[in-house]
């Protein structure tokens, strides 16, 4: 594959999985109570509503800024399974979960073409051993 067509690709996911995250941010916030009613049906407390939107907002900003390696496998590790959990509490509620198959898709395609489009964060945001490349 091309650079060029690898480059479009990823950007392409990122923005998809950008778009996920910011819509539930601003939801979550904006429309709480709607939000909270959502997280009820599917049996998940109401208390994680807030949480959720913070963690998704820190996870953005690092995954935009690129710059940890061990946080940005994290927050990507983490989305993905966000998207894992949504789109099995959507189909166990009877909902059709576009947004969430969107996601499950986007997340890993970001993710696998992060470090060849933008390059390895060199430095870990924790103190951990030196990988042995």
């Amino acid at each position: 594959m091309s650079k060029l067509i690898e480059t479009a690709i990823y950007w392409i996911a990122t923005a998809l999985m950008f778009a996920l995250m910011l819509m539930a941010i601003i939801g979550y916030h904006a429309q709480h109570d709607v939000m909270a009613g959502f997280f009820e049906k599917f049996g998940y407390p109401t208390y994680i509503v807030y949480p959720l939107a913070w963690a998704k907002a820190v996870a953005l900003l690092v995954i935009l800024t690129n710059r940890w390696r061990n946080l940005k496998d994290i927050a990507y590790g983490a989305y993905f399974i966000n998207m894992g959990l949504a789109t099995a509490a959507h189909m166990i509620a009877g909902d059709m979960p576009v947004h969430a198959f969107v996601g499950l898709v986007a997340v890993p395609v970001s993710y696998i073409l992060s470090n060849r489009v933008r390059g390895e964060p060199k430095r870990d945001a924790f103190l951990l051993p030196a990988r042995n490349k």
